[in-house]
């Protein structure tokens, strides 16, 4: 008894040790660069380097928004992630409704060229997508941001919602079925409500992909007031100068949405996160 009980405060002492290390490996880098966006360029570069601000200022800031494109990076930043996660939300649903629900021949294959497209790595598919969104007349556009955006985020938003209509009981569609209710009014009335915890889940990540996406917007955008933040941020790296103050201002501002949005909807998404984890 005495053993097992041992074991059982060990086990529990390891969890939280292990928790505390992945907190302190995730949150630390991100403190680092929040504190480091408040020191002035003295303390930036000061041996040995402290981690509280000894004069904290906002200077970063003020020059980092001063300039008008900075602003229009985020505006960018906003309107593509934005867009890309209402396109991946609706089609997302549709193809993951139709592979969980429906039994047609290349069902299988689409499911795994799904899961193919997602695995294929981005810089793969940047020279094919380049040709193709400059021979659309696409180049520096919202379409063409968000079509490059697509091909990275709808083969893994429809691959996470497969499992979250697949564990909704057949017989509630039956039931509906029998009670004259069509197949669409199944899917609006029925299936897309008892799914919204996934499918939220599924928006958060389809934003969050976008909104952190680098090399396919570098890749697509020329112009400078059609840059996103992230490729807005490469214009502060210079072979001769590196403004970090800018940058660690500039990178806290862009990580502070994701984390407003995460707070906001925090028990949605881990509800729609372990939803479709267990098999009903």
């Amino acid at each position: 008894m005495v053993n097992k009980r041992m074991h059982r405060i060990a086990s529990g002492l390891l969890y939280y040790i292990l928790i505390a290390m992945a907190l302190v490996l995730v949150g630390f880098p991100l403190l680092w660069m929040a504190l480091s966006s408040l020191k002035p360029s003295v303390e930036l570069f000061k041996v040995p380097p402290k981690m509280i601000p000894q004069d904290p200022t906002l200077l970063w800031y003020m020059n980092a928004f001063s300039n008008s494109l900075v602003v229009r990076y985020f505006i960018n930043s906003l309107i593509a992630a934005s867009l890309t996660m209402a396109i991946d939300v609706v089609f997302s649903c549709l193809g993951a409704y139709s592979l969980a629900r429906f039994r047609y021949r290349g069902r299988h294959l689409i499911m795994v060229s799904v899961l193919s497209a997602y695995c294929i790595p981005p810089i793969m598919l940047m020279i094919p997508l380049y040709r193709i969104i400059s021979g659309m007349g696409l180049n520096s556009t919202y379409a063409g941001v968000v079509i490059g955006h697509m091909t990275i985020t709808l083969p893994f938003c429809v691959w996470l919602l497969i499992p979250f209509f697949k564990k909704i009981p057949r017989e509630m569609e039956e039931a509906a079925l029998v009670d004259g209710a069509s197949n669409l009014k199944i899917f609006l009335l029925i299936m897309l409500p008892l799914c919204a915890p996934g499918i939220l889940s599924t928006g958060i990540m389809a934003f969050i992909l976008s909104w952190n996406e680098y090399l396919l917007s570098s890749v697509l955008v020329s112009s400078d007031k059609m840059k996103t933040l992230t490729v807005g941020l490469a214009n502060y790296i210079s072979s001769t100068e590196i403004d970090w103050g800018t940058i660690m201002a500039l990178g806290t501002a862009t990580t502070i949405p994701i984390i407003i949005l995460f707070s906001a909807i925090q028990k949605y998404f881990v509800e729609g996160l372990t939803a479709g984890a267990v098999k009903g």
